[in-house]
């Protein structure tokens, strides 16, 4: 199903296709785990600074990884 873009409101989409493969992420916790894989966390954000995150990776100023914080239940 493609994602649906709004040009007026200034909205693209795009689509993004993931395959899941548990062995390929054991695989990868396995490397971060032993240090021979380091993920960049850039940013730790609430679901409400997202807006913001977004357009700093659409200027290309994000310069890691961002981890997005649940809301504590």
């Amino acid at each position: 199903m493609p994602a649906p873009a709004d040009e007026r409101r200034g909205v693209r989409a795009v689509d993004v296709y993931v395959q899941s493969d548990a062995e390929q992420l054991s695989r990868l916790v396995g490397l971060v785990d032993r240090g021979e894989l380091r993920v960049d966390v850039a940013v730790r954000a609430r679901l409400a600074e997202l807006a913001a995150i977004h357009e700093q990776a659409t200027i290309g100023v994000l310069p890691g990884k961002v981890v997005v914080l649940a809301a504590a239940a």
